[in-house]
């Protein structure tokens, strides 16, 4: 049951991050068209994205990055005990301390992101972009174990939605809201999407 229980909330906190993917891509339509096109030249009309497609669509893996970098599946990592005196940017931590790191505040630090609010894939296709800081899974021995699984099935997942679809709000103007709300899983308010079938270019 510890098998199920697991694959049950991974799958609840992958449905949590395409979702507020795609809510994000509403809010930018031409990013849409970018990554349709780049999945379009790359994989042809036919070709389906596969995880090993991460180098040839690097718009749609930073896409991905992003969305788990503004969004992460949960908020806060797992406890950690500090094994001994030590501190963390400067403030003392007395062995036994008990830490919760903040995942969504860490990857938001401005002294780390330039623009730490903006959706903005396009951060992770220039030299130097901070991957190292990017931790939306946890990290240490208590990272997420789930964490290949999500990528990939976020990565497929998507790229398979934009091949076929062009997303559009209800009505014009009618967005979702991208302001998050406390939980243990950060879930995207309720919204609407039209999903407009598209066909690629002859």
């Amino acid at each position: 049951m510890a098998l199920v229980d697991l694959f049950i909330g991974g799958t609840e906190t992958t449905a949590a991050a395409l979702a507020w993917a795609v809510a994000f891509l509403l809010h930018r339509p031409e990013l849409q068209e970018r990554l349709r096109a780049e999945l379009w030249r790359e994989l042809g009309p036919t070709g389906t994205p596969q995880v090993g497609d991460t180098g040839r669509l690097p718009l749609l893996h930073a896409t991905v990055t992003e969305t788990l970098r503004l969004r992460p599946p949960a908020p806060l990592a797992l406890p950690h005990c500090a094994r001994r005196h030590t501190s963390v940017g400067g403030i003392p931590v007395p062995a036994g301390s008990i830490l919760i790191p903040n995942l969504l505040a860490a990857q938001q630090d401005p002294d780390t992101w330039h623009h730490p609010e903006a959706f903005l894939p396009e951060r992770f296709l220039v030299p130097g972009a901070p991957w190292r800081a990017l931790v939306p899974f946890g990290c240490g021995a208590r990272s997420c174990l789930g964490e290949g699984l999500a990528r990939a099935e976020l990565f497929v997942f998507l790229g398979r939605i934009l091949q076929e679809f062009r997303l559009e709000p209800p009505a014009p103007g009618v967005l979702p809201c991208l302001e998050v709300s406390a939980g243990t899983v950060l879930r995207c308010p309720p919204f609407r999407v039209r999903m407009v079938p598209c066909q690629p270019p002859a």
